[in-house]
Formats: structure tokens, C-alpha cells, sequence
């Protein structure tokens, strides 16, 4: 079973320090009038690496034009060349070196967001759409109007396939990109990362799937991402050492003294094929290769998937023909809660109700059936559909 979001010590006074003045913020606001909301102020988030300055530049050019303001956390790879081309396009640079946690480095950006201020986050390879930009304010001041503070857009997955085909599929999946932020936003956990609300919580809608990002990718690079999880958190949802493959980097990781994820990014993509670290690296991976089962399991596949991908020649005595789980195993029910959460709710599930309703259908609690009707009468699902 996942664990639940880690929050570090750190994440955890940052969100109840202000807590008192969150209170008092609450009761002053009930004595206010009612008045129209303000136009919104946009600001564009992003942490990026060298390597994909060429996706960075592209989304900076788009959405530049249509927002107040561009936070960029760059890491030690960005070089002088890239921060100036950002600064020329307005940009606010802001360093922070990359320790192999997500939430910290997306939280580097937040730290210069202002209350009020709504937010747009992607990654280098997401790219909103011109529908959504050229509407974006008004989006956001109907928002401000109706009380909603966080918006799921619409996903386009365009996908390089391995054997270089591509793919264009218009998903269910909505993801949270666009939120307004206040005191206490912030992100937790190492991969796989939650973004929690300020005290006042969320109050989330689904946009029309006329607004939409393209989320432009290559399953080499989404095996790769795979194998990243695992290597900084285990997988999954940080599961660390319940994932047998993370405890064995860990301790091949000490053994070579390497530092980080990029370092072990760049043995698998140029390795010199006679070392010692390697070949007990390749050893791991293809120990794990028909993993199945658990997310973190199946991501302790993708390890292979990706370095087989790099290296055919060199992996070709190997397949990966994992068995899938049995039906009705933890596993697999887990694994049907987080479809139906996708294919309702739009959305990846949380720790909380992915437990609660797993542990229900395995203790027959409630039948299989029975969750989606569950989650199509649940007041989340009749918000996002306005019923």
C-alpha cells in the first residue's frame, strides 16, 4: 500500500507558523462588504534544466504576452547564455541547487508569488493552449467572482512512441496547473508531488476542454521519469524502502559515492560499458524488470524499459514480460480505485481516499460497482459538472 505525502519538518512549520494571522484574516473578511473582485494578476511558474531550455523558450514565448509576471528556478546546468535570453524576455531568475527533491524546488518558485496572485505552472513540456491564454483573464475574474480558487485544465498527450511514431489523444485527465495563491500553498513530498491548499482550502472547477496544455513528450522520457521516482523516493508515493529495487541503489549509490539523480541520469545514458558500477547498476535494473503490480512497482520496471530503450544491443538477451496482478489482489484494487478517480473525477487519487476506498472494496465494505457511483454522487464530481 502507498504511503502517505511526506512532509518534512521544514514543510510542516511553514504551513501552521502563520496560522494565527490566517484566523484573523477569516473573521476580518465576514466583516467586509461584498465588492467586485479586482482584475487578476498572473504569474507564470516554472523550474527548468538546461536540456530543455529548447521546450523552455517555447513556452515562454507563449504564454509571455498574456501574464504579469515569469518566475524561473533555474538549477547549476542553466548556463549565463540561458538566463540572459530569459531575463530579456522579462523573466525573474532565481537559483536553487537541485538536491533531488521536487517539492522543494517547485516551493523556490511559490516563495516569490504574492498574496492574491493567481498562478500558471507547467513544466517544460507542457504548453497551454492560445484558447486558454487569450481567455485566461477573464477565466480568472469569473473565478474570483464565483469563489473558486483552482482550476483543472484538459490535457492533450502527444506522444513519441518508442519506435518513433507519435500519438495525439485528448485525455480525461485535468491536472492542477492554474490556482490562486495565498499564505500556506505549498508543495510536499519528494516526487509525485501534492500541492495543498492555505487554510481557506480549495474550491476547484474543471475548465471547459476547449482550454487545454499539450503535454509533449516521448516515452524514453517518460521511462526515464519512471526510473527518477524511484530513484529519489522509491516510486509511487515516496515509498522508499518498502520498494526493494530503491534499497538496492541506495546502497549501490554509497558504494560508487555519487551524488545525485543527474549523475546517475548520465552513467545510464553514456556509461562506459567495462566499469564495476555499471554492470552492478545494469544488474539492479534487470532484477527488476518484470516488476508489477504496486505503482512503484511497475515504475521499478520502467528503469529497464529506459535503459534498454538507450542500449538494445546491450540489453537484448532481456525482455520484460511482467505478470499483472490477480483481480481482486491489493494491487489490482488499488490500481481500479485510481482509474475510476481518473475517469470521474479527472484526477489523480489522493492518498487518503485511495486507501480508504481500497481497504473498503478488500474488507467488502463496499463492492467494485459500487465506487463509481460513489465518487459520480460525491460533491466534487457535482461541482466540476455544475449539477
Amino acid at each position: 500500500m502507498a504511503s502517505e505525502v511526506e512532509i518534512t519538518e521544514e514543510e510542516r512549520k511553514k504551513l501552521h507558523e502563520n496560522f494565527g494571522k490566517f484566523v484573523d484574516e477569516i473573521e476580518k473578511s465576514w466583516a467586509r462588504p461584498q465588492t467586485e473582485p479586482k482584475p487578476p494578476l498572473i504569474v507564470y511558474c516554472m523550474n527548468i534544466y538546461e536540456e530543455r531550455m529548447a521546450q523552455v523558450k517555447k513556452c515562454v514565448r507563449r504564454v509571455r504576452a498574456y501574464v504579469d509576471r515569469c518566475v524561473i528556478v533555474v538549477d547549476d546546468t542553466v548556463t549565463d547564455k540561458s538566463k540572459k535570453w530569459l531575463r530579456t524576455w522579462g523573466c525573474e531568475v532565481h537559483y536553487r541547487k537541485w538536491d533531488n527533491h521536487f517539492s522543494k524546488q517547485r516551493n523556490a518558485y511559490l516563495d516569490h508569488v504574492n498574496e492574491g496572485e493567481w498562478v500558471l505552472v507547467s513544466d517544460p513540456d507542457e504548453l497551454f493552449s492560445l484558447s486558454f491564454l487569450e481567455d485566461a483573464r477573464k477565466i480568472l475574474y469569473e473565478a474570483d467572482k464565483q469563489g473558486i480558487n483552482n482550476l483543472g485544465i484538459n490535457a492533450h498527450d502527444i506522444t513519441t512512441q518508442l519506435n518513433g511514431s507519435v500519438t495525439n489523444t485528448v485525455s480525461d485527465w485535468f491536472k492542477q496547473l492554474i490556482f490562486k495563491f495565498e499564505e500556506g500553498v505549498r508543495y510536499v513530498g519528494v516526487v509525485h508531488e501534492t500541492l495543498l491548499p492555505g487554510l481557506h482550502g480549495w474550491r476547484s472547477a474543471n475548465l471547459d476542454k476547449r482550454y487545454y496544455y499539450e503535454h509533449i513528450k516521448s516515452m524514453v522520457e517518460i521511462k526515464e521519469r519512471g526510473a527518477r521516482n524511484v530513484f529519489c523516493g522509491g516510486g509511487g508515493n515516496n515509498v522508499k524502502d518498502k520498494n526493494p529495487m530503491y534499497v538496492e541503489l541506495r546502497q549501490w549509490v554509497d558504494k560508487y559515492n555519487l551524488k545525485d539523480w543527474s549523475e546517475v541520469r548520465q552513467l545510464v545514458r553514456f556509461h562506459p560499458h567495462y566499469t564495476d558500477c555499471w554492470k552492478e547498476l545494469r544488474d539492479i535494473i534487470v532484477k527488476h524488470r518484470n516488476d508489477s503490480g504496486w505503482d512503484w512497482e511497475n515504475e521499478s520496471r520502467d528503469f529497464f524499459l529506459w535503459a534498454k530503450a538507450l542500449h538494445p544491443q546491450e540489453f537484448a538477451s532481456w525482455e520484460s514480460m511482467p505478470q499483472p496482478p490477480s483481480k481482486g489482489s491489493p494491487p489490482e484494487v488499488m490500481a481500479y480505485v485510481e482509474e475510476q478517480y481518473l475517469k470521474i473525477l479527472g484526477r489523480n487519487a489522493d492518498d487518503i481516499g485511495k486507501k480508504h476506498y481500497t481497504d473498503a472494496i478488500l474488507r467488502g465494505e463496499i463492492t467494485r460497482e459500487d465506487l463509481p457511483k460513489i465518487l459520480t454522487n460525491s460533491e466534487e464530481h457535482k461541482q466540476k459538472h455544475g449539477l
